[in-house]
């Protein structure tokens, strides 16, 4: 009887894993303390100086891949009843305060979002000049696009040909900067819908100006900035896209030159992110800050210029936001900062997903307008005339309203 009961109640050794299991877990473990690493390191990037840590503030770049990992492996832990489980799940916490700057759930299917009266609408683009990836003008698209949004006040960087622009909108009524900041050397230029009572463009640097506009009987300072380009190049995009890191024998060179030129146009950012956001931080009315930053939520640039203004995205943005047609559409470096007198109520990344989208939800309009034969072509998934030539970005629009 005493042989039965220790066997029934008795301690147990643990079950032995199986050599495949144990050198799993062992790889796994490997795998999952990097990554963890590489996640607290990356909890200071957006606090530390590029000049202080130059290499240190490109590890942004892949910040959303970590946090990919981090979910796998935290689920690959729990499933294996494992107490590495436990310091994974603390550091997934951990990360839900960031999340926010890449992806906001998409509680709803459809959001058929009914603006108030008085709202006002925003856009920035970088317009590469009007040139499309076939190497040709795209002012008519660009046109048609901003005929149906109709911005209140308009953004553009990498700014051509501003006489051709200039006359493409004075019919639906926008206005440019006064003619005493000329714009030479695709610098930003601003279009207004409002009357726009100053201008200026900081200091000598030519990618960033400032307009007060008046709407209503509210005085707006709106910024439109361009910051240092990150001096990634189209080979190197095709070295990450298709994968050419796993053929090539000089991936160490490739993709130290590559971080080396990150690194080096990190610190120029930073400079002028410290510029701007100290000149942003005097303004005697409400902000808007609109622009290219060439930077990621997770830097240091973002955190300098969001100080005096909030991110729209993380306000009111829907699933996960890319703004930069290139590395696998996964970089949101496009932004719209509002400070605390405004109210986000919308914010849209304008790529041809949406506006398909915006199209069949309106459809009944949208038919009327153009004809029966767009609804076969929405139902093939076509974008139908909506079509738009865009540049190497994504037009961003944010609609929000003034605090009274």
């Amino acid at each position: 009887m005493s042989d039965y009961y220790k066997g029934l109640y008795g301690s147990h050794k643990k079950e032995q894993k199986s050599p495949f299991a144990a050198l799993l877990d062992a790889v796994m473990f490997v795998i999952t303390v990097v990554v963890a690493v590489l996640f607290v390191v990356s909890l200071f990037v957006p606090v530390i100086n590029p000049h202080s840590a130059g290499v240190l503030s490109t590890l942004g770049l892949i910040a959303p891949f970590i946090y990919v990992a981090m979910f796998v492996l935290t689920l690959y832990w729990i499933l294996r009843w494992s107490w590495v489980a436990v310091p994974m799940i603390l550091l997934s916490v951990i990360s839900l305060f960031s999340l926010s700057l890449f992806y906001r759930p998409e509680l709803k299917r459809h959001y058929d979002i009914k603006y108030p009266r008085g709202t006002i609408k925003v856009m920035t683009y970088n317009t590469r000049s009007f040139i499309s990836d076939s190497g040709e003008r795209c002012l008519d698209s660009i046109a048609e696009l901003i005929d149906e949004v109709r911005p209140d006040i308009i953004c553009f960087q990498e700014m051509g040909f501003s006489g051709l622009v200039d006359s493409m909108l004075q019919p639906m009524r926008y206005k440019p900067l006064p003619k005493s900041l000329s714009r030479k050397d695709l610098s930003p230029a601003l279009y207004s819908r409002h009357p726009i009572i100053a201008a200026y463009r900081i200091d000598t640097m030519k990618n960033f100006v400032w307009a007060d506009v008046v709407v209503n009987k509210d005085t707006i300072r709106v910024f439109n900035n361009h910051l240092h380009t990150t001096a990634i190049r189209q080979e190197d995009e095709d070295y990450i896209e298709n994968h050419q890191y796993l053929a090539e024998e000089d991936n160490v060179d490739k993709l130290g030159g590559m971080v080396s030129r990150l690194s080096k146009n990190n610190k120029r950012r930073s400079v002028q992110a410290d510029t701007i956001a100290s000149i942003m931080a005097q303004s005697p009315y409400p902000i808007i800050v609109c622009g290219d930053f060439n930077d990621i939520p997770i830097s240091y640039t973002y955190r300098r210029m969001s100080r005096s203004a909030d991110d729209a995205f993380r306000k009111v943005g829907r699933g996960y936001s890319s703004t930069y047609r290139g590395f696998f559409d996964m970089l949101r470096i496009d932004y719209v900062m509002l400070s605390e007198e405004f109210t986000p109520l919308g914010y849209d990344v304008i790529n041809s997903w949406i506006w398909t989208d915006r199209v069949v939800r309106e459809d009944t309009i949208r038919v009327r307008k153009y004809g029966e034969n767009l609804t076969p072509r929405l139902d093939e998934g076509e974008a139908g005339p909506y079509a738009v030539d865009y540049s190497d970005h994504y037009p961003v629009l944010v609609h929000f309203s003034i605090n009274r």
